[in-house]
């Protein structure tokens, strides 16, 4: 519970919280385990719910209409979730998705309302959040038009390998999750890696990821 407590006293909205109130949460908390590729939450469905991700990694995702899925957020643990559904009661606009098992601690709408309210600077640090989110899924729509998949794809390698500058990592991402997250097809991904690794950018196999001429990579991810 002290993990928890050391987490939520750093998170948004927990920290303006008093210790009292925070400990309250945590009595209160409903603890939930999930399996991966399981739903903590549906698209469409009314999730007055609040979570802590106490483990495990967690996907954002939206459906099309046309039954196209695309990742908006990524989520780990010590981090905290806020249904859109607790501020309005409307359904949601994205999916929340178990990507790594996890353990999650749920609060209700009706439980964590009231100790809102009486936290003014906490209640105000929802709306960013919620501001947060929507201008995340404003850059998400903003890629789509105005970006080519080579370039989102090299922006989303130089964002998800980090720490790689010139030796090998873990290849962690599979076809299917870039091209969720880029908004194309797994053919069309594995053929732009191709291209990178042709051109020297990167050098890629199946297990490993390294980074040969970064700067390339770099003006790629922001050509227009």
């Amino acid at each position: 519970m002290q993990n928890i407590l050391d987490c939520l006293s750093r998170a948004p909205v927990f920290s303006k919280l008093t210790e009292l109130d925070r400990n309250e949460l945590v009595e209160h908390a409903i603890i939930k385990k999930y399996k991966k590729d399981e739903y903590v939450c549906w698209q469409g469905e009314t999730w007055s719910k609040v979570a802590y991700l106490a483990s495990g990694r967690l996907e954002w995702a939206m459906l099309s209409p046309e039954g196209r899925r695309q990742v908006v957020f990524k989520l780990s643990s010590c981090e905290v979730v806020w249904g859109h559904s607790v501020v309005d009661n409307l359904p949601m606009p994205a999916s929340l998705e178990v990507r790594e098992d996890a353990v999650l601690y749920l609060w209700e709408r009706e439980a964590i309302l009231p100790i809102l309210l009486r936290n003014a600077e906490a209640a105000w640090d929802v709306s960013l959040i919620l501001t947060q989110y929507m201008r995340r899924v404003r850059e998400v729509v903003y890629g789509f038009a105005f970006h080519p998949v080579a370039g989102r794809l090299a922006r989303l390698l130089l964002s998800h390998y980090a720490s790689v500058d010139g030796k090998s990592a873990p290849r962690d991402l599979t076809l299917d999750q870039m091209a969720d997250t880029v908004g194309t097809t797994r053919e069309l991904v594995s053929r732009t890696l191709h291209r990178f690794a042709d051109e020297g950018l990167i050098q890629i196999s199946r297990m490993e990821l390294a980074f040969l001429d970064r700067e390339k990579l770099e003006s790629l991810a922001d050509r227009k």
